[in-house]
């Protein structure tokens, strides 16, 4: 039989929720909860969290689409094609040990494999009362969202029907990109707006449910590539910064042994340094001239001691630019020959170049400090795996030259096991970026997988204030057949 991946999500009309429901649901909750009759507790030792996923429409109101990169929905769960769109086309290079493939992982791919992920896992639940965390799938990832197609606080809120005064922080939402003004919607750094004002504009007169809405927003925890952490200018509270899906993503097992064995601290890199990067990036960072200046002295050293990958990029279809076919091979070719991988800032501080570089075993070179601040989640030590210079301080290939040998091989095996958390892989149980997102989104929450876990047996209800409960059709069929299709 053909199984086809939708998404779990069937097309309907936008919830017809009363807006104001959704101020007097969440005002409800603290009595909601007080209310419930003292419950039998049952012990469950476990050590990963519970996710419940909302069954979203296409539209969620007046056209507005719930998700941007539906163009995986409807392909054979499982299947190439199905992998393709969601980790990238295959593309083969020859190393000492035989053909490496890899996939061409589109940078802002992470909403799309996050929930193809979560779906196919067997720690998805279909019920939200055995939740830990609420993953909510709407975001931006192919497209900036404009005034005309940002929902508002209220009628997202509208949608999330299992949200209240206890879960309202276990609920996920994702932005794919780094989560910028331009990369995501009002809503999301919890601005009463409506449709007609300027994105960055904030409706201070407002119906009562909005500012409600809105504020409530705060409270809910955000997934982006930045965070405030590393990036001031990053928008939303409890925002978390999640890595790029990089090289090493979308592998089956044997191509992912076969990367961890590249990866080995000892296996012989003969140059010292390479870069990769357009000659581009924010002023304030000074990182266009950053650049120039390490183009220039990489080709000034020439190889082995640097090699320097013109970035040669096609246009394709809308914003999304791609390289081509042997710039990808040269790049992962003279990635896993060097040491050191030059990560210089660009419009930003991350790189998914960074995460690149670690993945095929290449020790990041960072510029900024604000780099040290990415994704500490999955990387909580990244001092140990890459090196941070100061170009004040002269020649950045001096400065390498004078990191010694046993320095080195202490990087390279931090490098080797930071990537063990940063690709996003096709199979459940690695411990993969999704997981380690998810596990540390159940910590901060205050899970406690160390711990015996506290569930409620059944309740007695004292009110009519249970909360609605909406079907989520097709979600728990897709979750197995999910885990029972992927690769092995």
């Amino acid at each position: 039989m053909i199984r086809r991946f939708h998404g779990g999500y069937r097309t309907h009309k936008a919830s017809e929720t009363p807006v104001l429901a959704v101020g007097l649901r969440f005002l409800a909750a603290c009595a909601f909860h007080c209310a419930v009759a003292v419950a039998p507790f049952k012990s469950i030792g476990r050590g990963k969290p519970r996710v419940f996923v909302y069954d979203l429409p296409v539209y969620i109101a007046d056209g507005i689409p719930t998700r941007d990169d539906r163009q995986c929905d409807g392909l054979v769960s499982g299947s190439p094609d199905l992998l393709d769109c969601l980790f990238g086309a295959e593309f083969t290079v020859r190393t000492e040990i035989g053909p490496l493939t890899l996939r061409k992982t589109d940078q802002y791919a992470m909403g799309r494999i996050f929930l193809w992920r979560i779906m196919g896992s067997v720690s998805r639940v279909a019920h939200p009362d055995e939740a830990d965390l609420f993953f909510v799938p709407f975001w931006y990832s192919d497209a900036f969202p404009t005034p005309t197609t940002c929902p508002t606080a209220t009628e997202i809120m509208a949608h999330l029907h299992h949200l209240d005064a206890i879960t309202v922080g276990k609920h996920i939402f994702v932005s794919p990109r780094v989560a910028h003004n331009g990369d995501v919607c009002p809503f999301w750094w919890g601005h009463p707006w409506h449709r007609g004002l300027p994105k960055g504009a904030v409706d201070y007169n407002a119906p009562v449910h909005e500012k409600l809405a809105a504020g409530h927003m705060n409270s809910v925890m955000k997934f982006a590539l930045e965070d405030r952490d590393c990036c001031w200018w990053a928008v939303g509270e409890n925002t978390h910064s999640i890595p790029y899906p990089g090289f090493g993503s979308g592998l089956d097992l044997n191509m992912t042994r076969k990367l961890r064995k590249l990866r080995e601290p000892n296996r012989s890199r003969p140059i010292l340094a390479m870069g990769a990067f357009g000659i581009h990036g924010d002023h304030k960072e000074h990182s266009k001239s950053l650049r120039a200046e390490l183009a220039k002295e990489c080709k000034a050293h020439g190889l082995p001691i640097c090699s320097g990958v013109v970035l040669k990029v096609i246009q394709k279809s809308g914003h999304t630019l791609g390289l081509s076919d042997g710039t990808f091979t040269e790049l992962v070719t003279t990635m896993l020959r060097s040491r050191f991988c030059f990560q210089p800032t660009g419009d930003t501080p991350s790189r998914k170049g960074i995460i690149d570089s670690i993945l095929l075993g290449c020790i990041p070179v960072l510029f900024s400090v604000n780099q040290t601040r990415l994704w500490p989640w999955n990387l909580p030590d990244l001092s140990n795996a890459s090196v941070l210079l100061d170009v004040a301080k002269g020649s950045v290939v001096d400065q390498l030259k004078q990191i010694d040998e046993d320095r080195v091989t202490q990087l390279r095996s931090g490098v080797a096991e930071a990537a063990e958390s940063l690709a996003y892989a096709i199979q459940d149980g690695t411990g993969d970026a999704v997981e380690a997102a998810l596990y540390h989104a159940w910590i901060h929450t205050g899970g406690r997988p160390e711990e015996q876990h506290l569930t409620p047996g059944p309740t007695v209800w004292s009110s009519s204030t249970q909360p609605a409960r909406k079907e989520h059709h097709g979600l728990l069929a897709f979750g197995h057949e999910a885990a029972e299709e992927k690769t092995p």
